[in-house]
């Protein structure tokens, strides 16, 4: 589970970090469709 966590926050930093790129104003959006999909 601790490890399952881990994986995600790097993936949820990968979101960000490709959001900043895109220029999003709403990186939670992107991060509520991720959550979604997991």
């Amino acid at each position: 589970l601790f490890d399952l966590y881990e994986q995600c926050g790097k993936f949820l930093e990968e979101v960000q970090h490709i959001a900043k790129e895109k220029g999003e104003k709403c990186p939670t959006k992107v991060t509520n469709e991720v959550f979604r999909h997991a």
